[in-house]
């Protein structure tokens, strides 16, 4: 007898309390102005001697151009704006989310893949320390940002529009660069010795780490060293989110109905040993070795996990989990040289990664039943950039860069018969893709009202994999097409881009832009072969709970993108009041999507598996068109302040995005739907308090090719505290005060429980659900 089930209804958001909220905040203002101005009195009058002429000093005249923040299109954080981020997450990502225009997918703990504007994971170039970093893995689930502990990033930049061509290539979707500090030099002959040393708890998953970090230098050379640590158990959703069956029993042990299994992680070190030589003051060598080793993380949404298994001494043809074993080991070696000449600056990077990577699932998943997957990568990258003065108001900027990219990834076999047995199942052997590019940016400063910045770029992707094999002879039919076909596949790119900057004085600015811009598939979207139903759905992505299949015959994604900007400001440039509202649409040409899979291609290809809007079903990358539009609002206002309890300041961020494939008219997948944030920040002495309200509507346009999950809206309120001495910052936080139950629209389908293996042995329906109420506390120290 078949049984229907229904998602788990949500609360609404609490659209009242939002909007009473916002009214608040402008309403405040006047009345916070003026209280603020009564208790001041007026203006204290300062005693002068007998002849105020004697403290008068001589006109001082000064001649600049406006101020200009960050690059052309870009925004940027830096200390004070990650310093309280820092506090409440142990995964990078997440210091980009009150960034407009960016967003999250779902992932491990430490692994969410930024999107901006919609466009996420390798259709973005996104930079650690300069190296142009590789995941290696069916699933992404080592992602860029996972290989650099929060507490290491000193800056964020983020291109979510136009991105100059000299910081993009290979990517569709804009640029994130994140850096950690730069090295730090002694005044004269004398020494600097620093350090640094914190702590954090958050009660939801008993999450808890550390970090530290020294450094020793004299004028000339820099020696630094830094340490980090995390861990998690699971965590736990504001409420009941499981539907009913048999599959929430299969694990080692009971799992409570509101308790989001396999999203744990452990063990999770960082380190990082860096050398800097300073050259007569205009020259500086840097080199950096680092190693991330992380022994296990869950993927809720995704049918495996990283963690690390191994023959069993019993019995060889078995396997067993080690959860004190690295399941990820990522080693990094980068050499960069700067200089500045009389003719401009010219900066060099040579980058070398070693990634080894396994999975299986935890036994909280399915206990008993183990699947090893492997995976080396090892990428080498470079880049050499001039940018030459050629007088006072042109730039140019001409340079190359280029990667290598390696890849094996194999699955063991298990037992001594079955489906999984007796051979390696190669998945994709001997890939490789090789990137090289070169590129030409002019920026011009016209006038101090007029910028502008043309560039042009050219590259090429070369990529190709080596014959496959499965478990067994059953494999060989699909193994031996695949054989046969010509694997190497070349593409060639052209990217342009435009944008100007207009400064009509000193409380506006307007942006504009236009680009071309390029992306070659990955080895993941190409060259996956096998109709395998437990193969495909091992290849996903996405954490959408499907399967793929690749296709060697993909083209390069070719995306049109306009985005224009006003920023309106106060004239001190102190930020007391500001309102930023910043448009965007970007046409892609053959945009890589998927199609539920054809019965020519495999018997598993049915007529259910092509028309069924309840299930899980299997897909095969291929071109078609895409359109995505949308825009952003962020807004701040100092409101005044009160005698004895400091200043306030409102702020406000409105995003709205829509996507659509234009070959099949549906939804794209995987965007977030219109959402907003209203803050409310009070300053007094090293005290700084806030309180946050995340409002984000139901998604109700979603990918029907994937059956994507509907989620209803919410509402969720954040209160946190931090008290700066001069060297000790402690911070205080309550996540979701409320304790609200809801599913993350990016979260993906809840896999988390029940036999992965299976296409549809776990139901669909499920999304992931964010973290319940977190109380949360970090210290940190420099000294």
């Amino acid at each position: 007898m078949a049984v229907t089930t229904s998602p788990p209804t949500l609360r609404k958001p609490p659209l009242i309390t939002a909007v009473w909220l916002a009214s608040a905040l402008l309403a405040a203002a006047p009345g916070l102005a003026g209280a603020a101005s009564e208790a001041a009195g007026g203006v204290a009058q300062i005693p002068l001697d007998d002849d105020p002429a004697a403290y008068m000093l001589d006109p001082v005249v000064v001649t600049a151009a406006p101020y200009r923040d960050g690059s052309p299109g870009s925004t940027r954080l830096g200390e004070s704006g990650l310093s309280g981020k820092r506090a409440r997450t142990s995964d990078t990502a997440r210091l980009l989310e009150d960034i407009p225009g960016v967003s999250l997918y779902g992932a491990g703990g430490i692994s969410a893949l930024p999107a901006l504007h919609g466009i996420a994971d390798d259709r973005l170039r996104t930079q650690v320390d300069g190296m142009d970093l590789m995941t290696a893995c069916p699933n992404h689930m080592n992602p860029a940002l996972s290989f650099i502990d929060p507490s290491r990033v000193a800056s964020v930049e983020v291109f979510a529009g136009i991105a100059p061509v000299s910081v993009g290539g290979d990517s569709i979707g804009g640029t994130i660069q994140v850096n950690s500090a730069p090295p730090r030099f002694a005044k004269d002959d004398g020494v600097l010795a620093e350090g640094q040393l914190g702590g954090f708890y958050r009660s939801n998953g008993q999450a808890k780490g550390g970090h530290i970090g020294l450094t020793l230098a004299d004028r000339r050379l820099n020696l630094s060293y830094k340490q980090s640590f995390a861990e998690s158990g699971n965590y736990r959703a504001g409420g009941l989110f499981k539907l009913p069956g048999i599959w929430q029993s299969l694990g080692e042990r009971p799992i409570p109905a509101n308790e989001v299994a396999v999203s744990e992680y452990g063990g999770a070190v960082n380190r990082d040993l860096g050398l800097a030589l300073k050259l007569s003051g205009k020259h500086l060598i840097e080199l950096n070795v680092g190693e991330q080793r992380l022994d296990y993380e869950g993927f809720p949404n995704q049918r495996m996990d990283m963690v690390y298994s191994a023959p069993d001494p019993a019995d060889p043809t078995q396997y067993v989990l080690d959860k004190d074993q690295p399941a990820n080991l990522n080693r990094l070696v980068n050499l960069r040289y700067t200089g500045q000449y009389q003719w401009g600056e010219l900066e060099t990077r040579l980058f070398r990664q070693r990634l080894q990577h396994h999975m299986d699932m935890l036994q909280d998943r399915f206990a008993g039943m183990y699947m090893p997957m492997d995976t080396e990568a090892t990428t080498t990258g470079g880049l050499v950039k001039a940018s030459i003065e050629l007088s006072d108001r042109d730039t140019l900027r001409v340079g190359g860069d280029f990667q290598h990219y390696r890849l094996d990834d194999w699955w063991p076999p298990i037992g001594s018969a079955g489906a999984m047995c007796c051979e390696d199942f190669w998945n994709i052997r001997d890939g490789k893709r090789d990137r090289v590019g070169v590129f030409a940016e002019w920026e011009t400063d016209w006038s101090p009202k007029w910028l502008s910045l043309l560039g042009i770029r050219g590259g090429t992707v070369k990529s190709d994999a080596g014959p496959v094999q499965g478990y067994n002879n059953t494999y060989a039919a699909d193994a031996g097409a695949f054989n046969a076909l010509a694997h190497q596949r070349t593409d060639h790119h052209l990217d342009l881009s435009s944008l100007a900057r207009f400064t009509p004085d000193d409380r506006q600015t307007y942006e504009a832009g236009i680009a071309r811009k390029t992306r070659s598939p990955n080895l993941y979207e190409r060259y996956p072969w096998s109709t395998n139903a437990m193969a495909w759905v091992m290849n996903n992505f996405v954490g959408d709970g499907n399967g793929y299949i690749g296709n060697l015959d993909l083209k390069p994604e070719i995306a049109y993108s306009l985005s224009a900007s006003g920023d309106w400001h106060d004239a001190s440039q102190e930020k007391s009041w500001q309102l930023k509202v910043t448009g965007h649409v970007t046409y892609v040409h053959d945009f890589i999507n998927a199609e539920r899979c054809d019965a020519s291609l495999s018997a598993l290809c049915t007529a259910q598996n092509a028309t069924t809007t309840n299930k899980y079903v299997l897909l095969q990358y291929v071109n078609h068109n895409a359109r995505l539009h949308g825009i952003d609002i962020s807004g701040q206002r100092a409101l005044g302040r009160i005698a004895g309890l400091g200043s306030f300041t409102g702020t406000g961020v409105l995003s709205y995005l829509h996507g659509e494939d234009t070959t099949t008219g549906d939804p794209l997948y995987h965007l977030m739907p219109l959402n907003g944030k209203l803050g409310l920040t009070q300053r007094q002495g090293g005290w700084t308090n806030s309180a946050e309200v995340v409002l984000v509507a139901g998604k109700k346009q979603v990918s029907q090719v994937r059956n994507e999950v509907r989620t209803g809206g919410y509402g969720l309120l954040n209160l946190r505290s931090s008290y700066e001495w001069k060297q000790v910052r402690l911070d205080l936080a309550i996540e979701n005060v409320f304790d609200r139950l809801y599913l993350m629209p990016l979260g993906g389908a809840y896999l988390g429980q029940g036999n992965a293996m299976t296409t549809n042995a776990i139901p669909w329906g499920m999304g992931v659900p964010g973290m319940g109420r977190s109380i949360n506390v970090a210290l940190n120290i420099h000294f």
